[in-house]
């Protein structure tokens, strides 16, 4: 119910931005635009993985501008899943995002922004040795945001040069997560419940952090632009939920906070307005 809300809400301050510039527009004209771009990401989650991974992304984006208004859609991903290699497990995973954005021009170099983000983490997971008695053979893990974002934007425009853009976005989202134990967890002959011991669906979370985007374009013809893009996401998560203790034959309650997780996208690619 908390997600429903939130996205109605972000879709009402989309109707007031999108009639307000209607309703004094007039005939103006909406300009439309496109993009694509490749590059390389990595994905770190320090409580569940030693190392971050890193995988080939690309990034899709569309458009429309309106006198100081813009709308804007950009879908980025993993173009193919990256291998993951820890002490009792290996695996492969990937990752997607879906932003939708609107902004408003307050001056030629500010400009402020509100998103709704749908992001989602996926690993398989496979323990090394699945014969051991302790040991969970594998499974899939899924690392899930929703929420919204809004922040601000602050360009530098070069005569002859291009124009050098950064932003900085603050994120409040909803976390799902479905976890793969290391082990299976036995408090009569473990030490305390640990990040690692958690396993199954049952996880729920708020995530909240920031995001940081420094990009660059400059025309190269007509209306083509190139442009390359480094984008940088951090944030934290409180979880809760409930795990299976063989100890005790049943479920144990556990909650963890300030869980770290970071991701970063450098891209390069063209955009071209019509």
């Amino acid at each position: 119910m908390l997600k429903l809300n939130r996205l109605l809400i972000f879709i009402y301050l989309i109707l007031c931005f999108y009639v307000s510039p209607l309703q004094a527009a007039g005939k103006s004209t909406w300009h439309k635009f496109a993009g694509y771009e490749m590059g390389y990401g990595t994905y770190r989650f320090e409580e569940k993985l030693d190392h971050k991974i890193v995988f080939p992304v690309a990034s899709i984006t569309a458009g429309l501008a309106h006198r100081r208004f813009s709308y804007v859609l950009n879908v980025s991903g993993s173009l193919s899943d990256a291998g993951i290699s820890e002490e009792e497990q290996t695996g492969h995973g990937s990752r997607r995002d879906i932003d939708l954005t609107v902004g408003y021009q307050i001056s030629k170099k500010i400009s402020a922004f509100i998103g709704y983000k749908d992001g989602v983490s996926k690993l398989t997971v496979l323990h090394r040795d699945p014969t051991a008695t302790d040991a969970i053979a594998g499974g899939n893990e899924e690392y899930k945001q929703q929420g919204l974002y809004s922040g601000v934007n602050i360009n530098w425009a070069f005569k002859n040069a291009g124009k050098l853009a950064f932003s900085v976005a603050y994120a409040q989202l909803d976390a799902d997560n479905t976890f793969v134990a290391d082990e299976i967890y036995d408090s009569n002959i473990s030490d305390a419940f640990e990040f690692d011991d958690v396993n199954g669906s049952s996880n729920t979370g708020s995530s909240s952090g920031f995001s940081y985007t420094l990009n660059y374009t400059i025309p190269i013809k007509g209306s083509l632009l190139f442009r390359t893009r480094l984008k940088i996401n951090r944030y934290q998560q409180d979880i809760s939920g409930q795990s299976f203790d063989r100890g005790i034959m049943g479920d144990i309650n556990y909650e963890f906070k300030d869980i770290t997780e970071s991701s970063t996208m450098l891209l390069v690619g063209v955009t071209t307005v019509f």
